[in-house]
């Protein structure tokens, strides 16, 4: 992907998982997928499922395991596409402070949730209220509406603005939010396209099905390039 296609500005960065619920020493069990136990990737695509690059997530045997491996994990996927402005919008098991200050200095913008229990986020919020501080160019702001939710951005102010929701109502809600909801969509897209023609069979063995989900990767990048460009 590198050789041949450069992306938009906009880039989302989550977790895919390839089914596999035999015995291995990384295999791995996220609760909010669709499948829960397998192997997983880390992701970088685009916000219409282009996969940009990816990596396998190996546990002990990983080089991006241990204490920071999130923002580990965010460098890696990032490295040729630092200093370029690209604006990466990831969940909360990524965004930290420093991680946003790390990138923000890379020219590199950074927007998404936030954990309640990471360092520097804000202090209880009444319902309906939201709050926001601002340092070294990045915001964190909390909401709360029928939860709290906390959130970063390096790019977006706590500005808050009309977001249509799936009912077709109006809804206030900070910038920040509404662009991570519109663009973190990427991955979730990759694996809905992947799952309407799955190739994977119970007797395959782990690294072929890792093989195939690889093939089927390019295949859909094939597909998406193909309907990009096509006269």
């Amino acid at each position: 992907m590198n050789a041949i296609y450069y992306p938009k500005k906009e880039l989302s960065l989550d977790e895919s998982m390839v089914l596999w619920r035999g015995r291995l020493v990384f295999r791995q069990y996220i609760q909010n997928k669709c499948l829960k136990y397998g192997i997983k990737l880390y992701m970088l695509t685009e916000p219409d499922g282009l996969v940009i690059k990816f990596a396998v997530y190996t546990g002990v045997f990983d080089d991006m395991e241990g204490q920071g491996n999130a923002s580990i994990v965010v460098l890696y996927l990032m490295s040729e596409k630092l200093e370029n402005g690209h604006s990466l919008y990831m969940d909360n098991f990524y965004n930290s402070f420093d991680l946003a200050t790390l990138l923000i200095q890379k020219n590199t913008y950074c927007t998404g949730t936030l954990r309640l229990n990471r360092k520097n986020t804000l202090v209880e919020v009444k319902k309906d209220e939201t709050i926001a501080r601002y340092s070294n160019g990045v915001v964190i702001g909390k909401r709360r509406d029928k939860r709290e939710v906390a959130y970063i951005s390096t790019e977006f102010k706590n500005n808050l603005v009309v977001s249509t929701n799936t009912r077709g109502h109006n809804q206030t809600k900070p910038e920040p939010i509404v662009n991570y909801s519109k663009f973190m969509s990427g991955i979730d897209r990759q694996d809905q396209m992947q799952s309407y023609y799955p190739c994977i069979r119970k007797t395959i063995r782990w690294y072929k099905k890792i093989g195939i989900h690889i093939e089927q990767m390019l295949l859909m990048n094939s597909f998406y390039l193909y309907n990009k460009y096509k006269i």
